[in-house]
This record gives C-alpha cells, sequence and structure tokens, in this order.
C-alpha cells in the first residue's frame, strides 16, 4: 500500500507500521480522533464505563461549532479530551511531535506520559489561560503510540484542535521548523526594510505622500508576519505579553492595511471615481477596526467573516479595474504594480478559501504582499531610472534651449526670428505642421508662420476671427498651455506689445519636460520680438536726432558761405579772393561733414594726413572763428604759443575746432569767455580751449564723448563729441575734459607732431 493510504486516523486510530519516516516526510496526524467533550479523562481510564457512553469521533483539525457549547453567547468555549492511537512499528530513530498553536491552551501525553503544555488547562474561565505556542516534543520510544489531548477554551472564539499535528524524524521536523522560521524573519525584515527605507524616502522627498503610506502598509506586513504563522515570533520576543493584544493586531493589521493599500494605488493611479467615492468603499474597514479594539473577543472576531466576504466581492474586483484602466493609459510603472496587486489579491482569496475550508493550504497573503513590495521596488527603480534620464534629457534640452534663445535672439526683424524658432522645432519629414502666430501692434491683423513642404518660410496674413477659427478657441482666454483638438497650444502675452501662440502636434510634445521646452522657445521668440520692436523704435529715434545734429552741423558753414556771398556782392571788407576762398574752405567743410556722417556710420575715420605749419595753419582758423563769434557777443580769445609743422588732417582738425566752438557757444551766455590757446613741449602739441559756460558734473563727465543720442547732457549731445573724440583718436592723439558745474569747461588735445 501506498504511504498515502495510512495518512487518514479512522475511527481513532492510524496506521503507520509500514511508513517510513527516513525520507524526510513528515505526516499530518489528520482524520477521526475520538472526542469527549467537557470531559478531561486521565490516560488509562478510557476503559471506565462511564466514559465509553460519551465517546464520539470529530475531524482534526477543526474548530468547536454551535453545537459544542450549551451557552449560545459562548460557542466554541468549554473544554474536552481527545485521543488518537497510532501503530508505528519498529523505529530505527527518534520521532517527534510538532504541535502547532491551537489558539487556546492543552495538555498533550504520549502512552500516558505528559510531553508538551500550553497555557492553563481549567474547567471555567477563571481557571483556563489562552497561550500562542508551538511545540516540539519527542514521543516514547515504542511501536505503538497513545495520544491524549486535554483542551480548554474560555477566550478565543474559536476552540478544539484548528491545525495540523505533524509527525516525524526528530531532525526533520526540527529542519522544517527552522526553514519556516527563517522565512517568517526573512518576511518581517523586508517589510521592515522597505516601511524604513520609505519613510526616509518620504522625508527627502515630503510632496510624495504615497512613500509614507506604502511605508505604514509595510509595517502592517511586518505587525502580521510577527502574529501570525507557526512560530507567531512576537509571542516569542514577547514572553509576558497579553494573549489579547497580538491577537488584536493581527485582525488590525489586516482591516487598517486594506484602507491603505487602496490609498497608497490612488497616488499612482488617480481616478475620478476613487477620487469621489472611495471614502465610502473604505468604510466598513474602519468599522471593523474599531470593533477589534473596543470590544472583546467575543464580538471583534465576527468581523472576520463579513470582511473575507466584502474584500474579495467588492474593493478587490473595483482596484482591479481601475488598475487595468491605468495599465491601460500607461501610468509610469503600471505592470509591475499591476502585477504585484494581481499575485496579493490571489494569495487573499486562498486565505478567504482556507478560512472557509473551501480547501487545505497555508496563509500566503503575507508571501502576496513581499510580491507586492518587489512590484513597487520594481517600480521605484523604473521611477529613478526615468528620472535620471529625463535628467539627462532636460540637460540636454536646457542646452538645446540656450544655444536656440541665442539663435533666436541673433534675428534682424520678426520674420528672421520667426523662422529660427520654426526651424528649431520642425523635423525633417514630418507630417504636421507647426505654426506661430504673431499678433500685430495696434492692429487687427496677425502673422502666421509656418515651414512649407519645400522648406520655405511661408507668412500668411490672419485677422483675429480668423485665428479664433483656426486654433478652435479665442487667444485671448489662453493663460497657459492647453490641448485643443489634439494640438499644443502654447501663448506668450507682451502687454506692452504683441500677443504670441504656438500651435504644434501634441504627440510630440505630450511630456511635461518637452511642454516646457517649447514654452522656453515662445518665450525666447516673444523675447526677440520685443528687442527688434525696440530697437526699430531706437534707431527711428537716433535717425531723427542724427538728423538734427547733422541740419546744426550744416548750419554754420552755409552761414559762412551766406556771409561771405554777402560781402562779395557788396565789395566791403576782405578782397574778392579771399571772400571766395573762404566760401571754398566752408564748402570744404561740408563735404567733410558728409564724410564724418559715413565715418560715423561706419563706426571709423580714414583721415587725409598733411603736413602744416603750426602758426599759420591754426590762425587762419581763428580768423575764421572770428567771424562765427559774430554773430554772438559771446568773447573769442586765441593765442599761439607753438612754433614748426605737425602732420594732421587740416580739415577734420578744423571741424574739431569748430564743433567745440559751437558747443561753447550753446553752453555759455551771451557775455561769455571761449579761449583757444596752442602749445608745444618738444613732439606734443597742446590745444586747449576754455569755455567759462554752465560746465557739468563729475557723474556726466563719464558719459560726455558717447554717441548717447536722445541723451540730454549740458556740454552738446550726439555726433559733434562723438566725432570729436574719434578724430583724436585716429590722429593717435588724446582728449582730456575738465569740469565744473558753473564755472565752465576745459578741452585739451594732445597731438604729437
Amino acid at each position: 500500500m501506498s504511504d498515502s493510504e495510512h495518512s487518514f486516523a479512522k475511527n481513532g486510530t492510524l496506521d503507520l507500521h509500514r511508513h517510513s519516516f527516513e525520507n524526510g516526510k513528515i505526516i499530518p496526524l489528520d482524520g477521526e480522533w475520538e472526542f469527549y467533550r467537557e470531559e478531561l479523562i486521565a490516560p488509562g481510564d478510557f476503559s471506565d464505563p462511564k466514559f465509553i457512553s460519551k465517546k464520539k469521533f470529530v475531524t482534526v483539525p477543526s474548530v468547536w461549532t454551535e453545537s459544542f457549547s450549551k451557552d449560545p453567547g459562548a460557542v466554541g468555549h468549554g473544554y474536552a479530551t481527545y485521543r488518537l492511537k497510532v501503530k508505528l512499528g519498529k523505529r530505527r530513530q527518534a520521532l517527534a511531535l510538532k504541535i502547532p498553536d491551537l489558539g487556546t491552551s492543552y495538555i498533550l501525553y504520549a502512552n500516558g506520559k505528559k510531553i508538551a503544555s500550553v497555557g492553563s488547562i481549567g474547567k471555567t474561565k477563571e481557571d483556563a489561560r489562552a497561550k500562542y505556542e508551538l511545540k516540539i516534543s519527542l514521543v516514547p520510544d515504542s511501536e505503538d503510540l497513545e495520544l491524549v489531548f486535554h483542551v480548554s477554551n474560555f477566550q478565543n472564539r474559536w476552540g478544539g484542535v484548528w491545525n495540523s499535528i505533524q509527525l516525524g524524524e526528530l531532525e526533520n521536523v526540527l529542519e522544517n521548523v527552522r526553514k519556516k522560521r527563517d522565512l517568517e524573519w526573512a518576511l518581517v525584515l523586508i517589510a521592515a526594510t522597505m516601511s524604513f527605507y520609505n519613510v526616509f524616502f518620504y522625508f527627502f522627498r515630503r510632496n510624495e505622500s504615497a512613500h509614507l503610506l506604502f511605508a505604514f502598509h509595510c509595517f502592517l506586513i511586518m505587525v502580521r508576519s510577527l502574529t501570525i504563522g507557526d512560530s507567531r515570533i512576537a509571542y516569542e520576543l514577547l514572553q509576558g505579553i497579553s494573549w489579547e493584544l497580538p491577537n488584536r493586531l493581527e485582525y488590525i493589521s489586516v482591516y487598517v492595511s486594506g484602507p491603505t493599500l487602496y490609498a497608497f494605488l490612488y497616488r499612482y493611479c488617480k481616478t475620478d471615481f476613487w477620487r469621489r467615492f472611495g471614502v465610502y468603499f473604505v468604510v466598513p474597514y474602519y468599522l471593523a477596526c474599531f470593533i477589534v479594539l473596543f470590544f472583546p473577543n467575543a464580538y471583534y472576531t465576527l468581523t472576520l467573516l463579513p470582511i473575507a466576504l466584502y474584500m474579495p466581492f467588492v474593493t478587490m474586483p473595483i482596484w482591479f479595474v481601475l488598475l487595468a484602466v491605468g495599465l491601460k493609459r500607461g501610468i509610469e510603472g503600471g505592470f509591475s504594480l499591476f502585477a504585484g496587486y494581481v499575485v496579493l489579491s490571489l494569495c487573499t482569496l486562498n486565505d478567504i478559501g482556507l478560512f472557509f475550508g473551501f480547501w487545505k493550504s497555508i496563509y500566503l497573503i503575507q508571501y502576496g504582499e513581499v510580491v507586492l513590495i518587489l512590484g513597487y521596488s520594481i517600480l521605484i527603480s523604473k521611477i529613478f531610472s526615468e528620472s535620471f534620464q529625463r535628467s539627462d534629457t532636460l540637460a540636454t534640452k536646457m542646452k538645446s534651449l540656450v544655444f536656440s534663445t541665442r539663435e533666436i535672439m541673433r534675428s534682424y526683424s520678426y520674420d528672421k526670428a520667426a523662422d529660427t524658432a520654426l526651424r528649431i522645432l520642425h523635423k525633417v519629414g514630418e507630417e504636421q505642421t507647426i505654426y506661430v502666430y504673431l499678433e500685430e501692434p495696434n492692429s487687427s491683423v496677425w502673422k502666421r508662420y509656418s515651414i512649407s513642404s519645400s522648406g520655405d518660410l511661408e507668412i500668411v496674413e490672419v485677422y483675429k476671427y480668423d485665428v479664433q477659427d483656426l486654433l478652435g478657441l479665442d487667444p485671448s482666454s489662453l493663460t497657459g498651455p492647453m490641448v485643443q483638438n489634439n494640438r499644443l497650444i502654447v501663448s506668450v502675452q507682451d502687454e506692452q506689445l504683441h500677443k504670441l501662440i504656438f500651435d504644434l502636434p501634441f504627440g510630440r510634445y505630450s511630456d511635461d519636460s518637452q511642454v516646457d521646452w517649447v514654452r522656453g522657445i515662445a518665450d525666447a521668440l516673444a523675447f526677440s520680438v520685443h528687442n527688434i520692436a525696440r530697437q526699430d523704435r531706437e534707431k527711428l529715434a537716433i535717425i531723427g536726432e542724427l538728423s538734427a545734429e547733422i541740419v546744426h552741423d550744416l548750419g554754420h558753414p552755409i552761414a559762412m558761405i551766406r556771409h561771405n556771398l554777402r560781402n562779395l556782392g557788396s565789395q566791403k571788407g576782405k578782397s574778392k579772393t579771399e571772400l571766395l576762398f573762404q566760401a571754398e574752405k566752408e564748402v570744404d567743410a561740408l563735404t567733410n561733414l558728409t564724410l564724418d556722417i559715413l565715418d560715423f556710420s561706419k563706426n571709423r575715420i580714414i583721415l587725409d594726413l598733411q603736413d602744416v605749419d603750426i602758426k599759420t595753419y591754426f590762425k587762419e582758423i581763428f580768423e575764421d572763428l572770428g567771424t562765427f563769434f559774430q554773430s554772438t557777443k559771446m568773447k573769442l580769445v586765441f593765442k599761439i604759443n607753438a612754433k614748426g609743422n605737425i602732420r594732421l588732417d587740416p580739415l577734420r582738425i578744423r571741424r574739431l575746432i569748430f564743433n567745440l566752438a559751437k558747443n561753447a557757444a550753446e553752453a555759455t551766455d551771451e557775455k561769455g569767455i571761449f579761449s583757444i590757446r596752442i602749445e608745444r613741449e618738444e613732439n606734443v602739441v597742446y590745444l586747449i580751449f576754455e569755455d567759462n559756460g554752465e560746465g557739468f558734473s563729475k557723474e556726466m563727465e563719464r558719459y560726455i564723448f558717447d554717441s548717447g543720442l536722445g541723451s540730454k547732457k549740458p556740454y552738446g549731445t550726439g555726433l559733434g563729441l562723438s566725432i570729436i573724440r574719434k578724430i583724436v583718436s585716429a590722429h593717435g592723439g588724446e582728449i582730456l575734459v575738465s569740469s565744473e558745474e558753473g564755472k565752465g569747461t576745459r578741452f585739451t588735445i594732445l597731438l604729437r607732431s
């Protein structure tokens, strides 16, 4: 016969004499045991006639049902005796019994000898004391074995021998217990490690409440692993602990883990359904926790049945569907989380079936929790990996954004700026078109830019209502990026100038980092447009002031020519030849002025250097200045203390002197004095110009030679003084200025001879 035919007890007897324990197998002593309700029969007294009539047979393992107790309010409470005869035959190795916890108290006898006891046996609640404890006991070396159990229960709802008692060789039994204990410790350590890990993770990332929820869930797994299993580690670690406390913790760890798990899952798979109704679905779990905390064992154990039905028929299917929807949506790490939840659900169904007695197995929910932890670990690893990848991508995008911004900012026109931005966003061969809409200032007309299939920039003028039809929304309603008709709409609004809208295919820019990159390009384009508009305004202002400056500078030569022509007609003063010569010099000055304007625009001066006699050259200039100051009441003073020749550009130095004279006349009242001295020291000629006008502050002294057209300087503006500095620099000389408000100004020009 096979071993299986002798592994089930019948009529209180189990025949194992042909079974070999040497193969490492441990035999459960399940089957029909003799049963004596409300009797504690000593070994050897079973032949007493008064007990023979009370003998019944019950299946082990099983719990006492409602018919066991006479008190309907104390179902499962009472005491009884179990008896089993085992035929072993001759054995070489010592045999031992593995007696798991029974959730109550008992004494076990083997062939009349007490070999194990747990708690305190009693016939009343006051005498009995329940305890959870795993026992391993050697059995007598005998061919026949009589096992007698005295069992009492007045604390737990379920009494009786509710777990299988197993028989095997001592080494095999010890090895079996050690493996299970190691596995239970592994579960505890895994749960504890993940709990601490997620707590620390939460402190570093406080905005991620999912980590704290999962940490608490892992803590509950650890509590459950400590309070269940063969070893019930919590009872071993805390020998003096109350039987009631770990028992309550066992229930609470299951009931609280439900809402905690679903709150955690919601953080990763947010749904409107669970946001609105989720709190109602977890109310039964909270109610069960309340009962466990504040009611005695006889009541809180009643919550197990409704929760065991509610979980597989309500919350588990709902979350299965919600996670499946999330998986379809492509939530980050959704597959690993979904797989972990499926395994946990299957393990939970196994435990529920075991509870209802549908099959024989072991409790697996803690192993399912470990699979969920593994799935969550994969999820975190995936998130970290993708975060690093996104960081690298973002760094690349930032470099690209900086480069793109620089390229856009170099644009010299609206069209060029829009073209640069589009080519940055456009991909070769892309079927969907990218559009840029730019509102014309002070107009209802917009320009729509795009890249044609041939690669050229296309510009179409559209009206505001056309833009609304093309986008499918009112441009003024845009406050941030939004998706419309599977298109990403990004708007940048400049209250001072323009409205700018990007219209792109959403599929390419669905990621947040991609949207931020597009916004960066849009901001760069808007800033470039703003700068181009500002530069256009400044150019117009410069042109206006430059025109005024040119008209101003033309005034003196024209006045001199008119004066000479008037004298020529009257034949007064100078000779005809002298007047014509002076008029010719003024024409040359006008010609030189046109060259100065060109030089100014090109930021360079090309000199026509000539050797001139210092006294002769400057004396002619002073004579012309005398004519210039005739129209004013200012006094002109000049003195030449230098001799010899100097190499310079005669027309430009003459213009330099007239500019300074003109500026002095503008900055000095009618009774002012303008003096010029020409000095020489070795090979350096000094041109010293002084007036007693208004002067200017030290702060303004720093800007006196800037072109600064549009600024209001007290000593000339714009082209004149800027040209003076450029002329001096072109001659390799230096110009020094000294001024004091209310006391006048002095310019000193150093020229090398």
